[in-house]
């Protein structure tokens, strides 16, 4: 009985995998921009509460009895690998294929479920599974769930304050600050190449200074970086991020239980599996 389980949900598994590629072929990218602030974050609690359900249901549901299997460690294993040489592969690292969105939504399942099965037991609280497991759903989960609220725009700068600027798909957005080249510094070694470049912007009368590679934060969410650089005028990249401090707490999270890991050793005695991560 358990064997035939297995194989209709490896069944269900490969009908979603194909549904997903033919979405890619049939419908093009996934439609991430529909699903900004606060779509995103209904979508996200929805989705939650499904998982408790599907771990309420753990001993009864098949699919709950999958989501706990080894079979499912190995497929989100697989879908890890899958999901790193289709970035690896992409001149962004980033991907809004139907066939990703879908891996890396299985993949941030499996973790919360086994978190939640696994962050307590009768001996107390597991931190350093806990702060592993929680980091990693935190880390990952805030670039997928996020991903749509990301802004990545460029606007060129010049004497004359500019508001105008720009998405990467070529679609006009109006900023609420305007931004002006106030002086800029170019330096060229001896062979004539450019080794040091800074402007000085103007952002709503106070000026900054962004040299390559370190950018101006203007808020705790949103950095402006200096692309290129020329004759009385500069391009400007103005990236948003709101949810890049969830993220690097996720980080946070799973330094601390790496390092918990290594100082504390691997347990002894009758806690060796209660604290196996």
């Amino acid at each position: 009985m358990k064997q035939r389980s297995n194989i209709r949900i490896a069944i269900c598994v490969a009908v979603v995998a194909v549904a997903m590629a033919v979405m890619d072929f049939a419908a093009g990218s996934f439609p991430v921009d529909i699903f900004r602030f606060p779509v995103n974050i209904l979508t996200m609690a929805l989705w939650l509460a499904l998982l408790g359900i599907v771990y309420k249901q753990r001993a009864t549901s098949p699919v709950a009895r999958f989501m706990f299997s080894q079979s499912a460690v190995w497929l989100s294993f697989s879908l890890v690998a899958m999901v790193g040489i289709v970035l690896g592969l992409e001149r962004r690292p980033s991907s809004d294929a139907w066939i990703v969105v879908a891996a890396i939504l299985f993949i941030l399942s499996h973790l919360v479920l086994i978190t939640l099965r696994g962050w307590r037991t009768a001996q107390g609280i597991r931190w350093r599974f806990t702060l592993l497991h929680l980091g990693l759903i935190l880390a990952l989960g805030a670039g997928f769930w996020g991903a749509p609220d990301r802004e990545q725009l460029r606007i060129a700068v010049d004497r004359e304050p500019n508001d105008e600027a720009y998405t990467m798909s070529g679609t006009p957005r109006i900023l609420d600050y305007t931004l002006t080249l106030e002086d800029y510094d170019i330096r060229l070694d001896d062979s004539g190449m450019p080794r040091h470049y800074e402007a000085v912007i103007g952002i709503d009368g106070t000026s900054h200074a962004i040299r390559v590679n370190h950018p101006y934060a203007r808020t705790w969410q949103e950095k402006i970086y200096l692309i290129s650089l020329g004759d009385e005028y500069c391009i400007l990249e103005i990236v948003r991020e709101p949810w890049q401090w969830l993220s690097m707490a996720g980080i946070v999270m799973l330094i601390a239980g790496a390092v918990m890991m290594f100082l504390g050793g691997p347990r002894r005695g009758g806690n060796d599996k209660t604290e196996r991560v």
